[in-house]
C-alpha cells in the first residue's frame, strides 16, 4: 500500500493538456491492481487521452483507509485553488464497517457541498452477503440522492459490480477478498466512463 501511496505521492501523466484529479480510498490507489495505474484511475485517465486526444495529468489526493469525515477533512481542502478539468471520488466503502445511517447521511451531505458540480462521484459497490450489503445497498441510495441535486455525476458502481454476480468473487478481487484485481477494476473503471464519456468533448 505504501508503494502506491508513493507513486500517487506525484503527478502522472503529461502537462498541457487536461488535469484529472481524483480523490478517494484505497481504490483511487489501486491497491488490489497488479500497478498503481492499472486501477480505475489510471484506466480512466488512459479513456480520456484516447477519447480527447489531449494529454491528461492525474493528481490523485486519495488516501487508503479514507472515510468520509476524512476525506472531508483531509482531501476537499487539497482542491481549494486546484484547477480541474475532470474530477472523479469514490468513497464511503471504509465507513460501512460501522454504519451509523443518520451519520452516515450528514457525512455525504456535508462532502457532496464541498464537491464542485459536474464531479463524478461512485457510488458503494455491491458487498455481496447479508447486512453488509443491505448497508452498503442503503449508503449508494443516499449519495445518489444526495448528488444529484446540487449537479454532481454518479458513477453507478453499485449497479455494475451487482451484475457480476456473486461468482465475480473469484473473478474480479484480489488475494485480501476486498480489494478489486485487474479485472474488477475494469468494472470501476467502465462505470465512472458510461457517466463521464458522453460528458468529454471528442477530439
Amino acid at each position: 500500500m505504501e508503494e502506491y501511496a508513493a507513486w500517487w505521492a506525484q503527478p502522472r501523466g503529461e502537462p498541457g493538456g487536461l488535469t484529472y484529479v481524483a480523490l478517494g480510498d484505497s481504490a483511487a490507489q489501486g491497491i488490489g491492481a497488479s500497478a498503481p495505474d492499472r486501477g480505475y484511475v489510471g484506466r480512466v485517465a488512459d479513456q480520456l487521452r484516447a477519447a480527447t486526444g489531449q494529454p491528461v495529468l492525474v493528481i490523485n489526493i486519495s488516501r487508503t483507509g479514507a472515510t468520509i469525515r476524512q476525506t472531508i477533512q483531509e482531501q476537499l481542502p487539497r482542491l481549494v485553488g486546484m484547477r480541474a478539468d475532470v474530477i472523479t471520488i469514490d468513497i464511503g466503502s471504509n465507513d460501512i464497517a460501522g454504519y451509523d445511517p443518520a451519520r452516515y447521511e450528514q457525512d455525504v451531505t456535508e462532502l457532496i457541498r464541498g464537491l464542485p458540480a459536474g464531479t463524478v462521484i461512485a457510488d458503494i459497490p455491491y458487498f455481496m452477503h447479508g447486512r453488509a450489503q443491505e448497508d452498503a445497498e442503503q449508503a449508494a441510495a443516499v449519495i445518489r440522492a444526495a448528488a444529484l441535486p446540487r449537479g454532481l455525476v454518479v458513477a453507478p458502481l453499485q449497479e455494475r459490480t451487482r451484475a457480476r454476480g456473486w461468482w465475480s468473487m473469484f473473478t474480479d478481487y484480489a488475494a485480501d477478498w476486498f480489494h478489486p484485481n485487474d479485472r474488477g477494476y475494469q468494472v470501476w473503471a467502465e462505470a465512472f466512463w458510461s457517466v463521464l464519456g458522453p460528458r468529454v468533448p471528442r477530439r
